[in-house]
């Protein structure tokens, strides 16, 4: 399995001289991963999780939150490894998380992804 860009990045740039920033396409994958509702992923059914559900449960769901999110990280954005996510503050509109990784690729080797994480209590996830 290639580990550097994901296809659609490819498609957009089928030059392989011109890689887009690893990073950058990990972030948009994420936030792609995290804004999916379960069931809802057009090619991976299973994929997404129900944070709508987990939030309105808050702040007793919160092992259930960053489980759920290190989880859909480590099945669907296969880049990052030794993924983990805390929880850095919450308030009554949204619960603001920390996602650290370090990405596989070669070339990025002793690069770590460190990644703040909004989501409403509504289920929506901002990925910064």
């Amino acid at each position: 399995m290639a580990i550097g860009r994901g296809l659609l990045q490819r498609l957009a740039s089928p030059d392989p001289r011109r890689r887009p920033d690893l990073v950058e396409a990990v972030l948009v994958n994420l936030t792609s991963i995290l804004n999916t509702h379960e069931g809802d992923g057009f090619t991976c059914p299973d994929m997404g999780c129900d944070f709508v559900d987990l939030l309105s449960r808050w702040p007793t769901s919160e092992s259930d939150v960053l489980r759920a999110v290190r989880e859909s990280i480590a099945r669907y954005e296969t880049r990052l490894s030794n993924v983990q996510v805390r929880r850095l503050e919450d308030n009554s509109t949204k619960i603001e998380l920390e996602i650290t990784g370090q990405l596989k690729d070669p070339e990025y080797s002793r690069e770590r992804v460190k990644l703040r994480t909004e989501l409403s209590r509504s289920g929506q996830v901002n990925v910064k």
